[in-house]
């Protein structure tokens, strides 16, 4: 099994909470790491699925600089993409609620929580964040563009979501996507400063 990891960084500096979570990682698999820098992020995704194809590894984990990972990141999702083709992690959104990036459903921009009580383990999630394993056969029957964006008619805003519309894309091929709720993730709260510096604030990734 070989891995591409698809780093997702524009930020001047690795966050620590990245950088430490990252090298502690245990990982038995070949790995190919490749950060992706573009300013705008339909880009920059494309980019690492581009790269990921144009190579030979079985497994696309796309990951974000500003995200921390559990050291059996790899342990406990890399046997789970070969059943379930499309899964990743529960990961949290930022700011003081933490909100769980789950979703049963979807209406343009407005979207449908899902019920997280009294459940475990792995759970089919229609509407996720899209850092997850993906299996190379499921990227292969999608073409590029792989993520899009469109705007409204005055032009002056999104007109959808990206990463749902991308998948969308992967429903429409015949996968559905998966949810390891007992791997979580959570995003580092970052401060954005003139000059395009990225500054961690003092607590922590959760």
């Amino acid at each position: 099994m070989k891995l591409f990891l698809g780093i997702c960084n524009t930020q001047h500096e690795v966050p620590s909470g990245f950088f430490w979570s990252f090298i502690a990682i245990r990982n038995e698999y070949e790995t190919i790491p490749f950060r992706s820098r573009h300013p705008w992020d339909i880009v920059r995704n494309n980019k690492i699925v581009y790269e990921f194809l144009k190579g030979d590894c079985d497994v696309l984990v796309k990951m974000d600089i500003d995200q921390s990972y559990p050291s059996n990141y790899f342990e406990k999702l890399v046997p789970l993409v070969e059943k379930y083709k499309v899964i990743g992690p529960l990961i949290h959104d930022r700011g003081e609620g933490r909100t769980p990036l789950m979703f049963s459903k979807r209406d343009g921009f407005m979207m449908t929580k899902m019920d997280l009580s009294n459940k475990a383990g792995v759970e089919e999630v229609p509407y996720c964040h899209t850092n997850l394993f993906y299996s190379r056969e499921v990227l292969e029957k999608i073409p590029a563009p792989w993520y899009e964006a469109s705007l409204s008619e005055d032009g002056l805003e999104r007109g959808s979501h990206v990463d749902y519309d991308f998948l969308d894309k992967i429903h429409n091929v015949g996968y559905p996507t998966f949810i390891d709720i007992s791997t979580v993730v959570g995003h580092q709260t970052v401060d954005y400063e003139w000059g395009d510096e990225y500054k961690k604030r003092s607590q922590g990734a959760f």
